[in-house]
């Protein structure tokens, strides 16, 4: 039983990727971004972040393709959904605030890649969480037309820079830590 809700769980996580395609062709296929296709598998897609997670803790069942997929699976749905986003002819999003993020995920994902073959892990912190959350909400909202979408974008850079900036120090202590042990 453990292994099926294990499984769930991934599933979960790997059905955010698979809705990126769709998201993207129907965000381009608007020529302001506004979509209800898009926006309603945005939103169950994004409810997947939340209920994978809950599923592995409540059940015991974290794994390690969790701890590696599910971040990774966030960054690939918000960074796709962005990116669509500015390619759009009406009201794209800022193409400077979409460079910093996709430029700081591309960062994380190398930067965890290299701290992992010298046996470094780091976990996703409560503000990150926090700021992927605020980071969909922006994405929703834009995708639905609604207004405060602009106020959560630029809520959504900062705090992904913030964070960035906290897991790079993070990363960067326990490297020394590796590097001084015996």
């Amino acid at each position: 039983m453990e292994a099926i809700l294990q499984a769930a769980a991934n599933a979960l996580t790997l059905s955010r990727i698979l809705a990126v395609p769709a998201i993207v062709y129907l965000v381009l296929q608007s020529e302001d971004g506004s979509s209800t296709a898009a926006t309603i598998i945005f939103t169950l897609a994004a409810l997947t972040d939340f209920l994978d997670g809950r599923l592995a803790r409540a059940t015991g069942t974290v794994g390690e393709f969790g701890r590696v997929f599910d971040p990774l699976a966030d960054r690939i749905f918000i960074s796709c959904t962005i990116a669509a986003l500015t390619l759009i002819p009406i009201n794209p999003l800022p193409m400077i605030g979409v460079a910093l993020v996709i430029g700081r995920d591309i960062l994380m994902i190398l930067g965890y890649k290299m701290l992992g073959t010298r046996g470094v892990k780091l976990r996703v912190t409560f503000l990150g969480k926090i700021y992927t959350a605020i980071f969909m909400a922006a994405i929703l909202f834009r995708l639905a037309g609604w207004w405060p979408w602009e106020f959560l974008f630029w809520l959504g850079v900062a705090g992904s820079i913030l964070t960035g900036a906290i897991y790079t120090l993070k990363g960067l202590n326990r490297l020394t830590e590796v590097n001084s042990e015996p």
